[in-house]
């Protein structure tokens, strides 16, 4: 087998630049809330060019000496990749004291240790219990390396899996490398895709958070890079040579992405089959091979400076928003600019002159990298706790720390009534009279003032609550299905079968019916929510139960859907406190 049997390495004219561009234009203008709500699948386009770029490099070496070298590739990877990150996550980790939304303050020092140890998406997993959308997630201004890390897991256990598979044929004169490495590819391709497509479907597969596993997991991203490396791999005979119908695929696969862009969203269950469409529309592209000429020059310019702009774009966006909280999309545009002059200057001097200079000790280099961003957070240590005693700072963030003194509660996380409960949600066990409180995150509020009532008659108490989870029959959360299906049949089936003096319910009823959070099976309209209420507390009073419907703890009507005090960062309060709690223009109090 030569080369020239290999389409990809010979045949291939297209600029990857282009594609480069286009992805990270595209996770750009998502991030920064601009017309694409599927912009996301930049990450799954570069997935699919990595793949694509690597496995040209490794075929190329694999057939012209019938070897990898393992040091020389990994010191390219390293070089090009390490020094931008190390000065991203160092600049993160020094300014997040002051920038960052006080909710990330806490994981902020700890992603940017797991990003320096090729780790940041393993990390994401146990930490991000919502899962990437969360607004929890997106206040951390490091949530972004979870795809750096993929890559880079990949990067160690692909090469060495084909050159393992290209020597052990290389030993049987009977079997044919290339077709070696074609079989390992599909089987890698196949098995990655299966697994990601049944851990998106199948709530808490092998007892994970499924859905979020196959986010941030690659396992069931790498079929994304081996379709790359499968373009590598096709016969030269199947390269595409007339212009007509390079012009036809290719123009099909930036319709597939542009839909992609466009009709996906934050509710797409994503990874899964979802994801097919822009990752072969990608690799559709490449191997049209257009050559797109003057008109492509813009976005080779972006493609050239892709990645340092993906590794500024996102923690300047966290820091615009948390300085102009709820001010819409033109401070997060604004901050886009300024990371891609970021990524101009991070490339000129560090990538192509200062790299180039140093030492060619690739050890040194790499662990300067490592280290370095582990003293970042030492310094950042004395400054936090010096920024959190300015007095604007603690007034603003007072209510966060209620808040988070509240979400560390062990109630408000199930389990259901069937079950044992901590021994923080049951008070006075003993007791004759037992008061039980069920409900989602609104109840869970009212845990303290429970255990006070406990406290003061003398009654067993009962804190059964569970966050995003109303108590409503036939309603469910989207963000957390099959948790919430059990906790309401298993809590209502044992107060079937044992019935309790009073139950207390309460659900946020708003949070229902905003369009971010419709519920499953229930549309959006008042009159079923108002319906499956009854039916529910039509079952507990069926039980003989004294039944209680508390309202909604009130909101003030000028807070917007989803401000919370975590969203501002300690240098807004210290410019402006009222930022941080309030809009700019408050209605009057008669609104």
């Amino acid at each position: 087998m030569t080369p020239t049997e290999i389409g990809a390495l010979t045949g291939y004219r297209s600029d990857v630049q282009v594609l480069r561009g286009l992805a990270v234009l595209l996770v750009v203008m998502y991030h920064a809330d601009l017309v694409f709500d599927g912009g996301y699948i930049g990450v799954d386009m570069f997935f699919v060019i990595s793949g694509f770029v690597i496995g040209r490099l490794i075929l190329r070496e694999l057939l012209s000496t019938g070897s990898l070298s393992f040091r020389t590739f990994y010191a390219r990877r390293f070089r090009r990749l390490l020094p931008a990150l190390a000065l991203m996550l160092v600049t993160v980790v020094l300014l997040a004291p002051l920038l960052a939304p006080f909710g990330a303050t806490a994981t902020t020092n700890r992603t940017a240790a797991a990003s320096a140890l090729f780790s940041a998406n393993f990390f994401l997993y146990s930490n991000q219990v919502d899962g990437y959308f969360a607004i929890s997630s997106t206040l951390n201004p490091l949530l972004h390396t979870w795809s750096l890390a993929i890559e880079e897991q990949l990067y160690f256990t692909i090469p060495a899996a084909l050159l393992l598979v290209w020597r052990r044929s290389r030993r049987r004169e009977s079997h044919d490398p290339i077709a070696s490495a074609r079989v390992l590819v599909a089987s890698l391709t196949v098995g990655s895709l299966g697994l990601c497509i049944a851990m998106s479907l199948i709530p808490d597969l092998f007892g994970l958070r499924s859905q979020s596993f196959a986010y941030f997991s690659p396992f069931t991203r790498a079929w994304e890079f081996c379709i790359g490396i499968a373009l590598v791999l096709l016969p030269a005979r199947w390269n595409v040579t007339r212009p007509l119908t390079r012009l036809i695929l290719a123009a099909a696969g930036y319709s597939g992405l542009l839909v992609s862009a466009l009709m996906l969203s934050e509710t797409t269950t994503f990874p899964g089959l979802a994801t097919l469409l822009p990752v072969l529309a990608t690799a559709t592209i490449i191997h049209a091979a257009v050559d797109t000429g003057p008109l492509g020059r813009p976005l080779v310019f972006l493609g050239d400076n892709s990645y340092g702009w993906y590794l500024w774009h996102w923690p300047l966006i966290v820091f615009a928003a948390a300085f102009w909280p709820n001010a819409g999309a033109i401070p997060l545009a604004g901050a886009s600019v300024a990371a891609l002059m970021l990524a101009v200057l991070t490339r000129q001097l560090l990538e192509l002159r200062l790299v180039p200079r140093a030492s060619r000790r690739t050890s040194a280099l790499v662990a300067a990298c490592i280290v370095l961003p582990f003293l970042a957070i030492a310094l950042s240590l004395p400054v936090t706790a010096r920024v959190d005693t300015v007095d604007a700072v603690a007034v603003a963030e007072s209510p966060y720390s209620d808040f988070k003194r509240m979400r560390r509660d062990v109630c408000g996380r199930g389990p259901a009534l069937d079950k044992k409960l901590p021994e923080a949600c049951l008070l006075n066990p003993d007791s004759t009279r037992t008061i039980t409180l069920i409900g989602d995150s609104n109840a869970t509020q009212l845990a303290p003032t429970m255990r006070a009532i406990g406290r003061r008659l003398d009654a067993r108490i009962e804190i059964v609550t569970l966050t995003s989870c109303p108590p409503l029959i036939g309603v469910v959360s989207k963000t957390n299905e099959s948790k919430c299906s059990s906790y309401i049949r298993g809590t209502l089936e044992h107060l079937r079968t044992h019935p309790r003096d009073t139950v207390i319910v309460t659900v946020a009823t708003t949070t229902w019916l905003q369009n971010s959070e419709r519920p499953v099976d229930a549309g959006n309209a008042p009159a079923e929510i108002t319906e499956q209420l009854s039916v529910t507390l039509d079952a507990i009073a069926a039980t003989g139960a004294r039944v209680i419907l508390l309202g909604e703890l009130p909101k003030p009507k000028w807070i917007a859907p989803h401000w919370s005090p975590e969203n501002c960062s300690a240098i807004a309060a210290i410019i402006d406190i009222d930022r941080c709690g309030f809009p700019t223009h408050r209605p009057d109090s008669s609104t």
